[in-house]
Formats: structure tokens, sequence, C-alpha cells
């Protein structure tokens, strides 16, 4: 009896210590509330168009980082650091790269990616950057993107229906 209460006193507590931290979730988005509020097309078209990067894999991003961390990404800038300045390690669970891996090859298939990869990434970009390359992987070996066709548009679903604000 002693043993079982003993597990479950450590379980609880490990729980406590593998859970997100809602009180820094918080402190981060009021950290990025002086910013320009940006829907996903505004994201993309700002951050990610120019530089050749496919839509879906920004909407992917936009979508399911929001998802892990609570975080508005549509205030999230590309040179923003997933740890340093996000908070990432302590407002998401503590599995978050796996789960990015895992939804990542279920949306767009290819190779499975290694999670200690994504753990090794600094930046908003870079793991933007990072889906992309794996992005064009999956999709090399189905068929070439040609230069002249467009970069598919993302879905507005997921966006904010407010505007913009000034920021």
């Amino acid at each position: 009896m002693l043993r079982q209460l003993k597990n479950l006193f450590f379980s609880v507590q490990t729980y406590n210590d593998l859970s997100p931290d809602i009180e820094m979730r918080r402190v981060v988005n009021h950290g990025l509330y002086c910013r320009r509020s940006l829907t996903l097309q505004q994201w993309f078209e700002s951050f990610w168009q120019p530089r050749a990067i496919a839509a879906p894999v920004v909407a992917f991003v936009y979508d399911r980082l929001k998802a892990y961390s609570g975080v508005e990404m549509a205030r999230v800038w590309p040179d923003d650091r997933l740890d340093a300045d996000l908070k990432f390690s302590l407002i998401c669970w503590f599995d978050w790269q796996l789960n990015l891996c895992e939804d990542f090859q279920q949306q767009f298939g290819g190779d499975a990616i290694d999670p200690l990869a994504i753990y090794n990434l600094d930046t908003v970009d870079e793991l933007v950057v990072f889906l992309n390359r794996q992005f064009d992987k999956s999709f090399s070996g189905n068929r070439e993107r040609k230069p002249h066709e467009p970069t598919p548009q993302p879905s507005t679903e997921n966006a904010p229906e407010s505007s913009p604000e000034t920021g």
C-alpha cells in the first residue's frame, strides 16, 4: 500500500515537472502583445514567400506551434529563439519535438524526422527552413516542383479573424 502511494506521489510530481508552465506562457504572450498581429497569409507573405518557403510548411508551423505552445504565432518573428525568447521548453509539453516530427510526417509523408534535429534548432527561422527542406525531400521523389509553378497559398482556415493591429 505504501509503495502504491509513493508511486502515485512521484507520478504527480513528474507530471508537474513535464507539463507546460501556464504562467510562463502568459508572460511570453504578454511580451509579444506589442507586436503587430499577422494573419497566416500576412505571415507567409511577409517572412516566408520571399525566401521561397513552401506555403503548406508555413501553414503547418503557424498552426502546430500555436497548438503545442499556446503562443500566438501571429506575433512571432523568424528570428525569435524557440527556447530563449519563446520559452518552448517551459511552455510546451516535454515531447513537443517528437509530436512535431510525427505530425509533419503524417501530414506530408516522407522519411521520419529525428526529433533531436528539431531539438538542436535555435530560431523559428531555422525550424521553418529545416521543415521546408524535409518537405522538398518528400516531394522530390514524387515530382519535382518546376521553377515557374506558383507556390501554393496557405490556408487561412486557422488565421485570426481580426484585422492586424498596427505596431
